[in-house]
């Protein structure tokens, strides 16, 4: 049997982020731990940022803000950037100490990004957008980076505050806080957060959420749908389980 389920876009992930290029659900307030930027490629949007709505055609939103996004019929590029990233730290001095801020989108650029079909194309029309900001990266202290990079990695079940603080030269307490300062997340969240991109990067056809909870390093399976709806409102299951939204994978799955 034909399967006829209409796509609405395509989900491309990276190792430090993941794109959506479509026509997108609306969600209810969540809080990723990630940043994310959200483009109208065609129009306007509604988006929530701390129970305040407004309508927007570019913007972005500090990691760990409670958000929630309404595109109506609006075709939208919505990119989760990870706190460490190079592309999250451009954005962020546009910020101004707000959990939000609104963006330009020119048109041209707009239809670019509509138009990408690849990760190559995305990757370049994006470094675009991020240069058309002209705001400075802000730096990321190279301990943070380091543990990051490593978490990433590794993946551990659990987290050992006490020998990742080791690794660095800092007493517990001192990473804790300096963590949190230059990531705006606790490194539990940013661990979990790990763990459910991978999760949605490994999922297969017919996978189920025990065996993918498992794969990601989740405690069980219902260890696993929390953090999704916490951070996302919805399982990975409604965007790369019903055939809705392609897979572009831009990096080998480790």
């Amino acid at each position: 049997m034909t399967d006829t389920t209409p796509v609405s876009g395509t989900l491309f992930l990276w190792n430090d982020r993941w794109m959506l290029l479509g026509h997108l659900p609306a969600n209810k307030a969540h809080r990723h731990v990630s940043a994310s930027l959200l483009l109208g490629l065609d129009g306007t949007f509604e988006l929530e940022v701390e129970g305040q709505r407004r309508r927007a055609r570019a913007a972005v939103v500090a990691p760990d803000v409670p958000q929630a996004l309404n595109p109506g019929g609006t075709a939208m590029l919505v990119a989760q950037l990870d706190p460490d990233s190079d592309a999250w730290r451009r954005l962020a001095g546009t910020l101004g100490g707000q959990p939000s801020a609104d963006l330009p989108l020119s048109g041209e650029l707009a239809a670019a990004l509509a138009g990408s079909r690849d990760c190559s194309d995305l990757s370049g029309h994006l470094a675009r957008f991020l240069d058309a900001t002209g705001v400075p990266p802000l730096p990321l202290d190279a301990r943070v980076a380091d543990l990051c990079n490593h978490l990433r990695d590794t993946l551990p079940e659990k987290l050992d505050a006490t020998a990742l603080a080791q690794r660095v030269g800092l007493s517990a307490s001192r990473l804790t806080h300096l963590f949190r300062e230059q990531t705006g997340v606790t490194l539990r969240r940013f661990l979990l957060y790990l763990k459910i991109t991978r999760a949605v990067a490994r999922w297969e056809p017919g996978m189920t959420l025990s065996t993918l909870a498992a794969e990601a390093g989740f405690y069980d399976q219902p260890h696993l749908v929390r953090t999704a709806r916490d951070m996302f409102d919805a399982l990975p299951s409604v965007y790369i389980g019903t055939g809705q939204f392609r897979i572009c994978r831009c990096m080998p799955v480790g």
